[in-house]
Formats: structure tokens, C-alpha cells, sequence
């Protein structure tokens, strides 16, 4: 018999009961930078199993991915989601971000604007 540590144990938890109460409700007001919601999504991701790469919004990955590059890359079963995170109130996309929206979209894999946890959500289900 093999004797799980606390944190597979954790792990092992969260796929089978997928954190269901912590998905918030529409009364539950999102943070309101960009940030935040990353942090979020990094975290949601981490614990419930989902092999991800959220992007912070730093120089160097700046330099390192072509302009417009969605914020967040997650992996599902048979799927690929492609999140581009914007604060709830005044986001805009950029021309490089409507420009590889549109990319994306011709090569039949759209990039979803995400402006809150719910959104994000209603997205990985």
C-alpha cells in the first residue's frame, strides 16, 4: 500500500470534487486588476489538475512571446482553451491582440476574453 503525502491527498480531492464551492456567484464581485484574476487562474488551475500556463504580464515574457499572445494556455480533455484576462471595468484589447484573435480564430481555436472568475469557469467545464 502506498502512503500519500497531505498534499496528494489534497490533489486527489480536488479532481474528484473539482472545488465546486468555490465557484462564485454573480453577486460575488471579481478583483479588479488584470492581475488578480491571473493569480486566480494560475491557482484554480494548480488545484483542480489542469496543466496550464498563465502569463504575467512581465518584460520578459513580453519579449519572449509575439505581441498579442493570450494571457493564459490551458490544457482539457480533447481541448485547448486560449484566455486573454482583462480587468472587469475599461479592458481593451490591443490591435497585436485583435490581430492574433483573429489568427487564431481562422486556425479554429478562438481566444476567450475572461473578465471574471465565472466566466473563466463557465469556460473549463
Amino acid at each position: 500500500m502506498t502512503a500519500y503525502t497531505k498534499e496528494d491527498r489534497k490533489f486527489f480531492e480536488a479532481m474528484v470534487i473539482k472545488a465546486e464551492l468555490d465557484i462564485p456567484c454573480k453577486d460575488t464581485p471579481d478583483p479588479g486588476l488584470e492581475s488578480s484574476l491571473s493569480k486566480w487562474l494560475r491557482q484554480y488551475c494548480k488545484d483542480h489538475g489542469y496543466p496550464a500556463i498563465v502569463f504575467p504580464q512581465t518584460q520578459n515574457v513580453k519579449n519572449f512571446l509575439p505581441a498579442g499572445f493570450p494571457d493564459a494556455v490551458i490544457i482539457l480533455h480533447n481541448r485547448v482553451i486560449f484566455m486573454e484576462l482583462k480587468r472587469p471595468h475599461g479592458g481593451r484589447k490591443s490591435k497585436a491582440q485583435n490581430d492574433m484573435a483573429t489568427m487564431f480564430a481562422h486556425l479554429g481555436n478562438p481566444i476567450h476574453e475572461v473578465k471574471t472568475r465565472k466566466r473563466a469557469i463557465d469556460l473549463l467545464k
